[in-house]
């Protein structure tokens, strides 16, 4: 298992689990109480993770297999938003401390 370097900063890639995942969501929308399963899919899928897929930003071609854990724990110091985790920051990302 790998782990984050703090000093540098990192995105998170989008895997082929979150493809499928969104695909059965808009799937379940077209029939009949679909829209109970893709609530429920909604609600449980981030919480099911054990590991997530980043990438630094320098380094694009890199690709790093992290605990879920570990990636929110470095998103919380780092400052970095829920839906703002796909994208690759441009400049470093200063260190927040947490008290």
């Amino acid at each position: 298992m790998q782990t984050l370097d703090q000093s540098k900063s990192y995105y998170r890639r989008i895997t082929v689990l979150d493809v499928m995942t969104l695909v059965m969501i808009i799937g379940f929308l077209f029939f009949a109480k679909g829209y109970l399963l893709s609530l429920l899919l909604i609600v449980i899928y981030p919480f099911c993770h054990s590991k997530v897929m980043v990438s630094s930003v320098l380094d694009k071609n890199t690709r790093l297999w992290v605990r879920n854990m570990d990636w929110n724990y470095y998103r919380k110091i780092h400052g970095i938003k829920f839906f703002m985790q796909y994208k690759p920051q441009e400049s470093a990302i200063p260190i927040k401390h947490v008290n």
